[in-house]
C-alpha cells in the first residue's frame, strides 16, 4: 500500500514537470534559432547602414527643383557655348570681345562637365532628354542662330554682344530659383557662382556695346 502512495507520488511529480520540460525545450530551440539566423532576422528589420547612406546621397541631398535646373541650365550652356565659338572662328578681331566669348566658352563647358556628372550620378537621363528639346530663359530658336552663323564683321560683333546679353539676362531668375530651392549644395554653390559671373559679364558687354541691349 505504502509502495503503491510512493508510485502514485513519483508519477504525478513527473506529470507536473512535463509542461517545464517542454517549455525548456521550446526556449533552447528559440535560442539556437536566433543564434543561428539572427544576423539575417535582424538584417530583414534593420536599414543596412551602406543602403540607408547610398538613399540619403540620392534622396534627401536632391530635389525636383536640382532636376529641372540641371536638364535647363545644360543646353542653355551649350547654346552659350556655340555662340561663342562662331565668334571665335569668325573675322571678328576686337581682342575684348574675343576674350570674353573664350572665358564664357571656357567657362560654361567646365560647369557642363560638372553638371551632366551629376545628371549621370543621379541617374536622371529621361529627365535631361526631356528638357534638352526646350528652348527657354532666354535661348534662341534654331533658325536665329543660322542667322547668327552667317554675321561677320561687325554686324557679328554687335550681334554677338547683343545676343548673349539676352541669353545671360533671362536665364538668371531660373539660376536663383536654384540658389533659393535647390536641395543639393554643391549646385547651389554653383548656381550662386553663374549668378556673379553672368552678372559681371553683362556689365562688360554693355561697356562694349555702351549701352544696355536687353532694356
Amino acid at each position: 500500500m505504502v509502495n503503491d502512495q510512493a508510485d502514485q507520488e513519483l508519477e504525478r511529480m513527473r506529470g507536473s514537470k512535463k509542461p517545464l520540460l517542454i517549455a525548456l525545450a521550446v526556449i533552447a530551440v528559440i535560442v539556437l534559432v536566433l543564434t543561428v539566423a539572427g544576423p539575417s532576422i535582424r538584417a530583414a528589420f534593420t536599414p543596412d547602414e551602406e543602403t540607408a547612406a547610398t538613399s540619403t546621397d540620392t534622396d534627401a541631398e536632391y530635389n525636383g527643383t536640382d532636376v529641372h535646373f540641371l536638364g535647363m541650365m545644360v543646353p542653355h550652356h551649350q547654346q552659350a557655348i556655340d555662340m561663342s565659338d562662331v565668334l571665335l572662328d569668325s573675322d571678328v578681331d576686337d581682342a575684348q570681345v574675343r576674350d570674353l566669348a573664350q572665358r564664357i566658352k571656357d567657362g560654361q563647358e567646365r560647369e557642363n562637365e560638372q553638371m551632366n556628372a551629376w545628371a549621370d550620378e543621379w541617374g536622371i537621363d529621361q529627365d535631361m532628354e526631356l528638357h534638352s528639346k526646350h528652348i527657354a530663359n532666354g535661348m534662341f530658336p534654331p533658325e536665329q542662330l543660322d542667322e547668327f552663323a552667317q554675321l561677320r564683321g561687325d554686324d557679328l560683333r554687335t550681334a554677338f554682344l547683343e545676343m548673349m546679353h539676352f541669353h545671360h539676362a533671362h536665364v538668371i531668375k531660373m539660376t536663383q530659383d536654384e540658389v533659393d530651392g535647390g536641395a543639393y549644395e554643391p549646385l547651389r554653390e554653383l548656381a550662386k557662382e553663374m549668378i556673379e559671373i553672368q552678372t559681371a559679364e553683362m556689365g562688360e558687354m554693355e561697356e562694349l556695346l555702351g549701352y544696355n541691349p536687353t532694356k
